[in-house]
């Protein structure tokens, strides 16, 4: 138990600062996409009517329950404070992997989604909320149906995911990364029985027609690092990466990232996102992961690529 003490307050020793909390709702109307930015891997998006999520986390775990093995518990408030009033308005969710800081809270949250939702996830994702969530609302991407276009919120985004992997977190190791291969019949009660399975990186299109191939923005998403060129997904068509959001957590702990992604995407801005201790309430004042050289990041990031780079804080509304 000491050792697990120890390298958790390595990971979370921190810079503190504090950001101003936005409007709950991020939509201007004269904005075709609007993206509001709730910490580490989850984003919030309106495009064409339609709502997307990716990565549900938003109740902070303490260092305590983590290294006592307390069950995992979604804080209500928490919720509120990043999802906005009661809307049952979800008409899809992206799921980077299953560990609990990207997974946990989707069942907490099943009120939001629409019935016919669709849950886009590893094969160990949603093998582990299949207690709250009917077959019918999970997409589930293996080696059989990574990298085909599959198309969501009702025709209006396209998702292409591709297998990916996680940066290890410390001393080359990585921690619960096990596969759930069968449908759960409970979910997972502590913090670390949600299993990282495999990891994914997405290419979403936002469509100027429903169903078509007519792409009015591309961005790319990763949501945990990975030694490049794993999780990067070549472009075939014509249609550039415009924006990229993408992990800089355990950065330094894979080769080549995120900076073969810029070389080779050039995207116009890249968003370093999943960059919060997420042991306290990010959301309220947000303080940086101790692990994080970002000074080294950023500098390289800039040399890997001249587009813009930014660190946004939760809340931020992002306009695409």
């Amino acid at each position: 138990m000491y050792k697990w003490l120890f390298v958790f307050l390595v990971f979370t020793s921190s810079i503190s600062f504090t950001t101003q909390v936005n409007a709950m709702q991020c939509i201007d109307e004269d904005r075709e996409i609007s993206i509001r930015y709730l910490g580490v891997g989850a984003l919030d998006i309106h495009f064409k009517g339609q709502r997307i999520l990716t990565d549900p986390f938003y109740s902070p775990q303490s260092i305590w329950k983590i290294i006592t093995f307390d069950k995992y518990r979604s804080n209500p408030e928490s919720i509120n404070k990043a999802l906005g009033p009661y809307q049952k308005n979800v008409d899809a969710v992206l799921v980077g992997h299953g560990h609990y800081d990207h997974l946990a809270d989707l069942p907490a949250i099943k009120n939001f989604l629409k019935d016919d939702a669709i849950i886009v996830g590893s094969t160990t994702s949603n093998n582990m909320i299949t207690p709250s969530y009917d077959q019918k609302n999970l997409l589930s991407i293996s080696e059989k149906n990574a990298n085909q276009w599959h198309y969501i919120a009702n025709g209006w985004i396209r998702i292409k995911a591709q297998l990916s992997e996680h940066a290890p977190q410390f001393m080359n190791y990585n921690l619960a990364k096990g596969e759930v291969n069968k449908p759960r019949k409970k979910l997972p009660r502590y913090i670390w029985s949600w299993s990282q399975g495999k990891n994914l990186s997405y290419i979403i299109d936002f469509l100027s027609e429903k169903k078509s191939e007519k792409v009015y923005k591309r961005i790319f998403m990763q949501t945990s690092a990975s030694n490049f060129p794993v999780g990067y997904q070549p472009i075939t068509d014509n249609n550039e990466v415009d924006v990229m959001f993408v992990a800089a957590a355990s950065f330094d702990n894979v080769e080549n990232y995120p900076y073969g992604l810029l070389r080779n995407y050039k995207p116009q801005e890249t968003f370093l996102i999943h960059w919060e201790n997420f042991l306290t309430p990010w959301m309220d004042a947000p303080s940086k992961l101790g692990t994080i050289d970002f000074d080294k990041l950023i500098k390289n990031s800039n040399k890997a690529h001249s587009g813009a780079i930014t660190v946004p804080n939760p809340h931020d509304c992002i306009y695409l």
